[in-house]
């Protein structure tokens, strides 16, 4: 199909051997996110997602705090193989974005419009979900590769303590990224018979 939009969307994979040969400006990337993030549409504007860049020594720190907190829950043998997949897939990489929730924000509309209280935390996550494939398809197009994390809620208490992020902010995703050092493998989809019901 001819369509620009599909096309850089297609170049959005799960890329595991992330790389920090990354030649664009750390000004450049972080306006890039934002840039997305602000487009990224959400539930009566409310625009309660929120991101942290994270980039040299932060990022490396996000990483070890993420070991630090695992080596709590797991044995020795599970650690080793995790902490291998971490330095290999995620601290490998040049930075890493992490996604929030403003609960504020969703705490003001449940009040102003009780009517749809009970959807808002719901639609706020979905909205979280529209920017991370925002962000992660702008960064495809600015040929970095990316993978979707969830540490959460793991690592909430240490990330906000570290950074002296607000309260409110409610950690959904981290998103290291970088150089793509392999490229993925082909992917298999179902069939467009099982996806799609087209009635004319």
């Amino acid at each position: 199909m001819n369509n620009q939009f599909l096309s850089i969307l297609e170049k959005r994979r799960s890329i595991y051997s992330l790389g920090s040969n990354v030649t664009l400006a750390k000004d450049y990337i972080s306006e890039l996110i934002n840039h997305a993030v602000k487009l990224t549409p959400s539930a009566f504007h409310s625009q309660s997602t929120r991101v942290v860049v994270l980039f040299g020594n932060h990022h490396l720190r996000l990483w070890t705090l993420v070991k630090h907190e695992l080596a709590k829950l797991l044995t020795p043998s599970e650690l080793d193989i995790t902490v291998s997949k971490i330095d290999v897939c995620f601290s490998s990489g040049f930075g890493t974005v992490l996604f929030f929730e403003e609960i504020d924000v969703i705490k003001e509309l449940e009040q102003a419009y009780p009517l749809y209280a009970d959807n808002f935390e719901k639609w706020s996550e979905q909205a979280n979900g529209m920017a991370q494939l925002t962000v992660w398809t702008a960064l495809a197009e600015e040929n970095l590769g990316a993978t979707l994390q969830h540490y959460n809620p793991l690592i909430d208490t240490a990330i906000s303590d570290e950074w002296q992020l607000p309260k409110s902010w409610k950690l959904i995703a981290q998103m290291p990224f970088g150089t793509i050092e392999k490229s993925p493998d082909d992917k298999e989809f179902i069939s467009d018979q099982q996806r799609q019901i087209v009635f004319e």
